[in-house]
C-alpha cells in the first residue's frame, strides 16, 4: 500500500497556506499563536483525500509535533495528533 501513497504527494496547510511535502517528517519554524492544521493528498478524482485537521496554541519556545497517518480508506479522514 505505501506504494501507492508513494505516487501522490500529501498537502500540509498550516492556518490556510499550503505546502505540498513528500510524505515523511518536516520542520515548520511558526511563531506563537493559534494554528490549524490540515493534512490531505490527491487520490484519483478527489484533492482532498485522507483530510483531517487539528487545531491548537503554540507559545514562545515551544515544540509541538502533529503525527498524520493515512487510513485504508482513502476517503476518509486519516488519524491526526498532536504532541
Amino acid at each position: 500500500m505505501a506504494f501507492f501513497y508513494g505516487l501522490f504527494m500529501p498537502t500540509i496547510t498550516i492556518n490556510d497556506q499550503s505546502y505540498r511535502r513528500a510524505w515523511g517528517m518536516h520542520s515548520f519554524e511558526l511563531p506563537p499563536g493559534e494554528y490549524e492544521i490540515s493534512v490531505s493528498y490527491p487520490w484519483l478524482f478527489s484533492s482532498e483525500c485522507g483530510k483531517n485537521t487539528v487545531k491548537f496554541s503554540l507559545q514562545t519556545r515551544e515544540t509541538k509535533r502533529v503525527f498524520y497517518c493515512a487510513g485504508l480508506i482513502r476517503y476518509l479522514p486519516g488519524k491526526i495528533r498532536v504532541e
